[in-house]
């Protein structure tokens, strides 16, 4: 899991062989690993907030969500990009996303930590910029190779899943 910070297309080649199980595995951990980041925010920027309750529901909120919402836009993002190949289905939208999504996770959960440190915001930053541009480009290059499209097609599928997703919001929020 950890060879996504450093040679992500290492794992993505590994990815294609289909596992389920690998992949929820990372979800799951990448998950865990973004929660406790959050959590490390939270305390440091935050600490009078906080009760057990708060504690306890924030945290199964955040990993049950993020595990959810990974799931659920894995399926339209599949969609979307099956429609422009004709080939692949979920496991390959899936895994996209789920291997994009692990360095940013790691980048947090670290970043946290250093926020904790003097000048450690700083730090963070960075390291939270680095998770992010490997993440972005990760999810690019892994549905290229999963999709079997060239980057236009890719960034096709992205923008029409993460418009549709960013107008779904919106209407929620303006038609409550």
């Amino acid at each position: 899991m950890f060879a996504l910070l450093y040679d992500p297309v290492k794992e993505i080649k590994l990815a294609k062989k289909q596992s389920y199980s690998r992949i929820l595995l990372y979800l799951v951990a990448a998950a865990l690993f973004e929660t406790v980041g959050l959590l490390f925010f939270a305390w440091n920027f935050f600490p009078d907030k906080f009760s057990n309750d708060l504690l306890v529901m924030g945290v199964f909120g955040v990993l049950g969500g993020l595990i959810l919402a990974h799931l659920v836009v894995a399926f339209f993002f599949s969609l979307a990009l099956h429609v422009l190949d004709g080939k692949a289905g979920y496991y390959e939208g899936l895994s996209a996303l789920v291997l994009s999504f692990v360095a940013p996770a790691v980048a947090v959960f670290f970043a946290g930590a250093l926020s904790f440190i003097p000048f450690g915001t700083f730090l963070s930053i960075l390291l939270l910029m680095y998770g992010y541009v490997l993440g972005g480009a990760t999810l690019f290059r892994s549905a290229k190779e999963f999709f079997e499209l060239d980057y236009a097609g890719v960034l096709v599928g992205f923008l029409i899943t993460k418009f549709v997703f960013a107008g779904a919001v919106v209407g929620f929020i303006f038609l409550r």
